[in-house]
This record gives C-alpha cells, sequence and structure tokens, in this order.
C-alpha cells in the first residue's frame, strides 16, 4: 500500500518538483527544510512565471524551449546566450534591410574609400583652373561692341583708372562703375573701415561677406559692411583678443536700442545673438600635442581636434624648453632676461637656420628692452647687428597685445616678471591682471608651429596668485607649471573618453582585451595602447609609436560627415606620415 501511494505521489510531484530535486530529499533530510524555505521565499515569483509562460506567443515559447535545451547551467549563461543570439537576429534583420552595410567586412569599403579619396584630390587640383577659367569667362561676357567694331564695355573705366590728371577718388569710381569693377575683380580684401570708406551704401552689393578675427571688431564697425552683403560668416574667437579702443571713436548710438545692442564687446558676440553657431573644432598650427594643449584644456573645454605630425610625437625632445634665469624686475623691465633672449636667438639661428623665430613680452618696456639689445653690434669690431643677422629668418618682437594673427615656427616668451632688487615679488602682472587678460595668454601660447622656449625669472610656485580678482595671473601660473612640467618630461596626452556608451561595448576595448597583438612578435611584441586623443588605439613597439588603429566607435561616429571619416582624416594622416589600420565591428563579432 505505501509502495502504491509512494507512486501516486510521485506522478503529482513531478508537477511541481524536478527529478533531480527528487532524489535529493530521498537521500538528504536538510534539504527538505532548505527546499521549503525556498518555496515560501520564491512561491510569487514562481506563480508569475507560470502566467507569463501560459501568455507566451508561439514565438517567445519556442526560444524558451531552446534555451532550455542547451547546456547551460548557470542563470547568466542563458542570459548572455538570449542577448548574443537576439543582437545577432536584430544585426540580419538589419542587414537584410541595408544590404550595403555587408560591405564592411568586404574589399567594397576600401574600394570605395579609395574612390572617395582619389575623387577629393582630384577635385582639389581642378579647382583652381576651374575657378579661373569661370573668371575669365565672366570678364568676356556680354562684352558689347559698337557699330564700329570697337569695344565700348569697361572702355570708359579703362580711361578712368589710366588717365594721369583729375583722378577720381576710388569711392567715386566704384560709384560709377561697380558693375564693371566686380566683373573684373570679384573678390576683395578690406577692413571695415575701408570697405565704408571705399564702397557705395548699396543694400546686397556684395554677394558674400566674410569677417575674420571678428572677435577684435566693434559691432558698429562691422555692421555697414553686413548692410552691403545678401549672405554674411563672421569668424572669430571669443578665446582672444578683444577690440582695443584707446585710440579709436566709439559710435555710442542715438537710442536705448541701439545702445543696448553696442553693449556687446565686438561684432563676434552681437552676431552671436542673431546668427547660428558653428564651432570649427581642427586645430592644424601646432605640430606637436604638447603646444596645444594646454589652451585646449583650459579654453576650448577639449572640444579641438589636434592631429600631430608623426615625426614630432615620435621625437624624445619636448616641444616646450623651460629656461630659468635669475632676472631682476626693474622699471617693468628684466635685462637678464632680455640678454638671454638674444643669446638664445643667436643659438637658434645656428641650429635652426631655415625657422622662422618671435619673440613675445608681458608687456611693452620689455619688448623695447629686447630690440634695443638686438640693434647692438655683435661685438666691437663688427657693425653687424644681432637684428640685421636675423632679419632673414622672419623674425619679430611684440607683445601680448599686438601679437594676433601672427605665427612662427619657434616662439621665444620673455615672462619678464621677477622679484625686485630687494627679492620682493609683487603681483602686478600687466594687462593680465585685468578682465578678459586670460585671452592675452591664450593668443600669446598659441602661436608656435614646431617649439616653445619660455624664458622667466620665476618658477611656478613662487607665484600666489591664488587670490586675484581675475583668471589671468591664475592662468599664467598653471602654464609655467604646464611648460616646467613638458620640459621635464611629465608630460603625457590623454586619450578620447567616450561618455555616451558603456566602454565594454567599443570595439577599442575588445581590441585591447584581443592578444593576438602582444604574440605578433616574439621579441619585442607591438602592443596596443589608449594614449592618443585623435584615434581609438595606438599601435607602440618598444615605447615608441608605430601606427594607428581606427574603428566605428565613437570618433568615428561624432564626425560631421561620412568625408570627414573616410576622406579627409585618412588623407590628414597620410600628410601628417602616420600609417594607420582599419577594424570595423562587423568583422570583430562575424570572427566571434
Amino acid at each position: 500500500a505505501l509502495c502504491e501511494q509512494t507512486a501516486q505521489k510521485y506522478q503529482v510531484w513531478q508537477k511541481y518538483l524536478t527529478k533531480e530535486q527528487i532524489n535529493r530529499l530521498f537521500v538528504s533530510s536538510t534539504f527538505q527544510n532548505e527546499l521549503k524555505q525556498t518555496l515560501h521565499r520564491d512561491f510569487d515569483l514562481l506563480t508569475e512565471a507560470d502566467v507569463l509562460k501560459s501568455n507566451f506567443s508561439p514565438i517567445e515559447a519556442e526560444v524558451c524551449q531552446a534555451l532550455e535545451t542547451q547546456p547551460a547551467t548557470q542563470n547568466e549563461d542563458f542570459i548572455r546566450l538570449f542577448q548574443n543570439s537576439l543582437r545577432l537576429a536584430w544585426l540580419a534583420h538589419l542587414e537584410e534591410l541595408y544590404p550595403v552595410l555587408r560591405a564592411v567586412s568586404s574589399l567594397k569599403m576600401g574600394q570605395l574609400e579609395q574612390e572617395l579619396q582619389e575623387g577629393i584630390l582630384q577635385k582639389q587640383s581642378l579647382s583652381r583652373e576651374i575657378l579661373l577659367m569661370q573668371l575669365r569667362e565672366q570678364t568676356g561676357k556680354n562684352v558689347e561692341f559698337n557699330r564700329l567694331q570697337n569695344r565700348v564695355t569697361y572702355r570708359e573705366l579703362h580711361h578712368q583708372v589710366t588717365k594721369k590728371r583729375k583722378i577720381w577718388p576710388v569711392r567715386k569710381l566704384m560709384e560709377q562703375h561697380a558693375e564693371e569693377v566686380f566683373r573684373l575683380v570679384p573678390c576683395w580684401l578690406a577692413s571695415p573701415e575701408t570697405v565704408s570708406a571705399v564702397f557705395p551704401l548699396t543694400k546686397g552689393l556684395f554677394d558674400l561677406v566674410i569677417f575674420d578675427e571678428a572677435s577684435q571688431c566693434y559691432a558698429e564697425y562691422g555692421i555697414p559692411s553686413i548692410y552691403r552683403a545678401k549672405q554674411t560668416v563672421v569668424v572669430g574667437d571669443s578665446k582672444q583678443l578683444t577690440p582695443y579702443d584707446l585710440y579709436r571713436v566709439r559710435y555710442e548710438g542715438e537710442n536705448d536700442e541701439e545702445r543696448a545692442a553696442l553693449e556687446v564687446e565686438s561684432l563676434l558676440d552681437l552676431s552671436k545673438q542673431f546668427l547660428p553657431e558653428t564651432m570649427l573644432q581642427g586645430h592644424y598650427r601646432s605640430r606637436s600635442l604638447d603646444l596645444i594643449d594646454f589652451s585646449n584644456q583650459h579654453f576650448y573645454k577639449n572640444r579641438l581636434q589636434l592631429l600631430p605630425h608623426f615625426e614630432d610625437i615620435s621625437q624624445s625632445e619636448p616641444a616646450i624648453q623651460f629656461i630659468k634665469v635669475g632676472g631682476i624686475w626693474e622699471n617693468n623691465r628684466n635685462l637678464a632676461e632680455a640678454e638671454k633672449v638674444v643669446e638664445l636667438l643667436n643659438d637658434l639661428q645656428r641650429t635652426y637656420p631655415n625657422h622662422s623665430i618671435g619673440v613675445v613680452t608681458f608687456n611693452l618696456p620689455q619688448q623695447q628692452l629686447i630690440e634695443n639689445l638686438l640693434l647692438r653690434p655683435r661685438d666691437e669690431n663688427s657693425a653687424e647687428t644681432h637684428f640685421l643677422g636675423l632679419a632673414a629668418h622672419s623674425l619679430f618682437v611684440k607683445n601680448i597685445e599686438n601679437v594676433q594673427g601672427d605665427e612662427r615656427d619657434i616662439i621665444i616668451f620673455s615672462v619678464g616678471y621677477a622679484p625686485d632688487a630687494q627679492g620682493k615679488l609683487r603681483a602686478q602682472f600687466g594687462s593680465l591682471n585685468a578682465l578678459g587678460g586670460e585671452n592675452r595668454l591664450n593668443v600669446a601660447i598659441t602661436r608656435a608651429r614646431e617649439k616653445v622656449f619660455v624664458v622667466t625669472s620665476i618658477l611656478p610656485d613662487e607665484l600666489r596668485v591664488e587670490e586675484s580678482l581675475h583668471e589671468g595671473p591664475r592662468l599664467l601660473k598653471a602654464y609655467l607649471q604646464y611648460a616646467l612640467d613638458v620640459s621635464e618630461g611629465r608630460y603625457s596626452p590623454q586619450p578620447f573618453v567616450s561618455d555616451k556608451y558603456r566602454s565594454g561595448w567599443l570595439l577599442k576595448e575588445q581590441l585591447m582585451k584581443s592578444e593576438k597583438w602582444q604574440t605578433e612578435a616574439e621579441s619585442a611584441p607591438s602592443t596596443l595602447h589608449l594614449t592618443l586623443p585623435f584615434a581609438d588605439l595606438t599601435v607602440k613597439k618598444d615605447g615608441r609609436y608605430e601606427g594607428l588603429i581606427l574603428t566605428d566607435d565613437e570618433l568615428y561616429q561624432q564626425a560631421v560627415s561620412a568625408k570627414e571619416s573616410h576622406a579627409y582624416l585618412p588623407l590628414q594622416l597620410r600628410a601628417k606620415g602616420w600609417s594607420f589600420e582599419r577594424r570595423w565591428s562587423r568583422e570583430w563579432w562575424r570572427k566571434r
């Protein structure tokens, strides 16, 4: 009877318990209590799971059945298997809708890239010829002749510009012959003041007016040029110098509305209120990262895209040299620094004979002192001056107030500020102390293409600028510390960090975990690193850069166009000496 009852109950048990659980109940008394506790704890979840399962669609039931037949024993394995299968199914669905996506894993992608790059290069080489051809066609278009077959178009204009007496002012010439002049000379380069003085005040006179360095132009000086334009582009940098109005007359405005509009500092600020804004992110002047990285961090929120030359980034010598001298600040001058600058100029003339050089000072008296030293004879028996010896190499000596727009291969800074004769260092930094003084520093430290020499009489930790009213002195201290770190080899570029995706999803993270790159060479293997901001991965061997790995991670996805990713970036990398390889996510998961 007991056997019969047990057999009947066994059928019931199988409805609620697995065979493994029933067998464990026979052999383990402690398992009974464990099972009871588990059932009490999970009964509601089990009931809910049964309800869900009963409402499964046929496809969902099929998926569950397929998962149950897999050899996986842990819930994590089931979850991972299901998610991976779902991704594969979703990718297959997308590729059925858009078959072109499969081209990534074939030679087609490389062929398309090469075709696009060749087309862009060909267009660039032909653009100048096409432009000149169209200009010639425009010049001879609609030329009129009289009955004697003499040309009458341009005849009066030719007479006015070749006569010797009673010469018309340029403004009158433009008023009478603007159409013919613009047909012959369609592009003009002039300041806003010259535009107002020369060209008639005619609405839509120009098809396009482009303002460069608009941060240095007052709004009222630029508005007349905008009135003459059908379309306007205003280019400028709010992190550089604002207009300087010491000797300039300002328009005060005739009513409250005009006065409110002119409260802005520059034409750039006024334009930002009314026109759509776009940031030009590519930085092309600096040949190495350490020359521009400080400004990128402190002024541009790391939004600049930097692409240095391979030769420069591979050199062990840093691009910034920190030179400490024991100068004294006297009458707003530092003689020891000035003499060191002249000595450095003579050395650079011998070591870099074909490089252009610029000297930047932080005030006018220091600039004048260096200029006077350069005009001295080299020695008592020679009439040749330092300045004449360096004039052929595009030398300039300027202060931070008027260096905007200039650039040189090598820039020398004479900081100037130092303790006085009594050894007291005063926090008097001239225009850097003023509101917006930090912009002057930004202009000064971004003028160099290849190298910067910082000649100073003070170390960064000697400056006490924490309580400065404005940002200029604090950033000066930060830059001196940065220059010292770069000079002593403590600088390393920061890689691009994704803020939109989980790092585990990114292909570069998967490639970093792969051992393929670690085993390519037995003696000195190439390794992958996250070190540079303009590429996903860097290939290094013996600590030296070898090349780059480009993937379809966020750097690829944030490009403004397909041309940038597939044409402009590869062309720029080759032009700057970088070797690189492509890696696509589709190739990775197909191999997996």
